[in-house]
Parts: C-alpha cells; sequence; structure tokens
C-alpha cells in the first residue's frame, strides 16, 4: 500500500477525511482508483484507509483500520560528517528506513565537500524531500527531519550539551575503545551518533568532543557503511533486542 502524510489529525475510524494538499497530486501520479487501500498518518497514528474519492483538487478517504506503531521506542539522532557527492542522499533514504528520526551534517576538518552554510537551505529541502519518500515506503508515522548543517564549532557547543546515550564512532578505535555491548544494555530514550566523513575525525576533533568512542570492526568501512551499520547495530540491540526476537 502507499502511504501519505496529512497535515491534520487523523478522525477516529470509520469516518471520511477529505485531503486537498500536494498529497492529491501524488495519488494521481500513482493513478489510484476508486477503493484502493492506502496508508495515512498523522505523525501519531498510522491508520489504513479505502480511496473513495479522487480528483484533482481532492481526494476522500474513509479509515478503515488501525495499524501498530513502526516507531523504535527511542529518538535516534544520525550527526553525519559531511560526505563527498550524492552519498548524503543514500545514507539519509537508507537512515530513515533503519528508524533514525534526525538527520545533521556536520562539517568536520576531514570533510573534503565544504557546504556554504547560507546557501545550504535549498539542499537541506532537497534532502527532507528524500526522507519523506523514504519514510513513506518504510511505512514510518513520522517523518524524520534533516536538520540545518553545523560547523564544527557549532556541533561540538551542541554534543556537549546532549542529554542521552551519545556514541561516536571512529576507524582509529581498537582495543583500547570501548565496549559498545556494555551501554546498550540499558533503555536510552535518546541516542546520538556521530560518524565523521571520508577522511575520517581527526585525533583532535576525538579530544574535543570528549566521549566513549567506538569501534564498528577490524575492516575499515565508507562513511555510508559505517552510518547503516551504527543504526543496525542500535536497532538490533535496543529495539529488537538482540537474540531475544530471533
Amino acid at each position: 500500500m502507499h502511504q501519505f502524510f496529512v497535515d491534520k489529525p487523523l478522525p477516529p475510524l470509520g469516518a471520511e477525511l477529505e485531503i486537498s494538499d500536494d498529497q492529491v497530486k501524488h495519488m494521481q501520479v500513482l493513478r489510484l482508483k476508486k477503493g484502493e487501500k492506502l496508508l495515512l498518518s498523522d505523525e501519531s497514528r498510522l491508520v489504513e484507509g479505502q480511496l473513495l474519492f479522487l480528483d484533482k483538487n481532492k481526494a476522500k478517504v474513509q479509515l478503515i483500520a488501525e495499524h501498530k506503531s513502526t516507531e523504535p521506542p527511542y529518538n535516534i539522532t544520525l550527526f553525519q560528517g559531511l560526505p563527498k557527492g550524492d552519498k548524503l542522499d543514500f545514507i539519509i533514504q537508507k537512515a530513515v528506513e533503519l528508524g533514525v528520526n534526525q538527520v545533521v551534517p556536520v562539517q568536520t576538518s576531514l570533510s573534503v565537500t565544504r557546504w556554504d552554510k547560507d546557501k545550504s537551505l535549498s539542499k537541506i529541502e532537497r534532502l527532507n524531500r528524500i526522507a519523506l519518500e523514504a519514510a513513506k515506503q518504510a511505512h514510518r508515522v513520522k517523518c524524520p527531519q534533516v536538520e540545518s548543517l553545523l560547523l564544527w564549532p557549532e556541533f561540538v557547543e551542541k554534543w556537549h550539551n546532549l542529554s542521552g546515550l551519545k556514541l561516536i564512532f571512529w576507524e582509529s578505535a581498537a582495543a583500547d575503545s570501548f565496549f559498545l555491548k556494555q551501554v546498550l544494555k540499558g533503555k536510552p530514550s535518546e541516542v546520538f551518533l556521530f560518524v565523521g566523513p571520508e577522511g575520517g575525525l581527526a585525533e583532535e576533533e576525538i579530544r574535543a568532543l570528549g566521549s566513549p568512542y567506538y569501534s564498528l570492526g577490524p575492516r575499515i568501512l565508507r562513511t555510508e557503511t559505517a552510518s547503516l551499520a551504527a543504526l543496525a547495530i542500535v536497532m538490533y540491540s535496543l529495539e529488537l533486542k538482540g537474540e531475544d526476537s530471533f
């Protein structure tokens, strides 16, 4: 079933909902027909509906069944070192599928790509459209957000003020790094991940953050691989509760 986000609270089951925003255009592009089933979310509920009417201006849907929330039991933010090219597109798409709530690009000392912060708004708007489409595909109840780029000093200040489980993944972390398994035994409500760009993270950056850092294994991963591996590990440990789910 195709999914759509609506900008008003969903009514009770059995009621009819009229939609007259950009979602109608999307329904027309998909060539939905009267009687077809679809999913609607108001970012608090995920409800199955049946299309009763559709023209170029509006749609009418009857709500017929409540669906279980697909959201993880914690809020997770990915701080992503700014990568080259279109890698951020891929990272955001897959991170949304894995349950992330926010993605925040960070410009580090080893970032090859440099954004003009004042001119990055159009980039962020496009990335949020990617997040929206990924949320629909994954049947997310909430639509994750891509936040504005943080320059390094801004990120350091923000990182120190965060309250929750903070995880830095560093390619140079080895035997002297902290054990990830131990910190993932709890039930945090907020989780913050930081992954560097292609060039990795400089030692002085690790020191400036002042938080434990962790390894993703003995092999060096590309930044887009590292971010998704880290998110998958967190999902497996905190949401699926590890082997207890299998």
